[in-house]
């Protein structure tokens, strides 16, 4: 298994991308264990480039472990909960409650007030789904939202 990320604390993309092969490939033997049905939250920092730019990195890194405490928070049964990229974070449910559970997580992202702001979307994954496809559904969704919150 990849490393965890050093600055939140979250699970590689590399995790993020084993799980995400392991669960679209069908080859789960386990129904309890099973991604028939996968939802996966994104969530991004909204403001950290100006962050980093006007105070520095250790405020970034500040800024980005109090965002993944929050999406720890609103994700109570997550399969994995891991950093994608610089300022964005995913976490993913799988089995019978998967949607339920990512759309409850999204509406807490999208009710908490505190800083920093997160903008935050679901998506489903789909048939014939690949990680990397997955992903780029991902960014366009939460690169298409003009303030917080959202759901595709």
């Amino acid at each position: 298994m990849p490393p965890l990320d050093y600055v939140t604390g979250l699970e590689s993309r590399g995790a993020l991308e084993l799980l995400l092969a392991e669960c679209l490939d069908g080859s789960q033997p386990h129904p309890e264990t099973s991604c028939v049905l996968l939802a996966v939250v994104i969530v991004d920092v909204v403001g950290l480039k100006a962050v980093n730019e006007q105070h520095g990195f250790l405020a970034g890194d500040s800024m980005l472990r109090t965002a993944a405490d929050s999406l720890r928070h609103a994700s109570e049964r997550t399969r994995l909960l891991a950093r994608l990229g610089g300022d964005e974070l995913v976490a993913v449910f799988s089995g019978p409650t998967a949607e339920a559970d990512a759309r409850k997580a999204v509406a807490i992202l999208r009710n908490k007030s505190l800083k920093p702001l997160l903008r935050s979307t679901m998506t489903i994954a789909a048939s014939p789904d690949s990680p990397s496809a997955l992903i780029d559904r991902l960014y366009a969704s939460v690169r298409g939202q003009s303030g917080q919150g959202g759901e595709e």
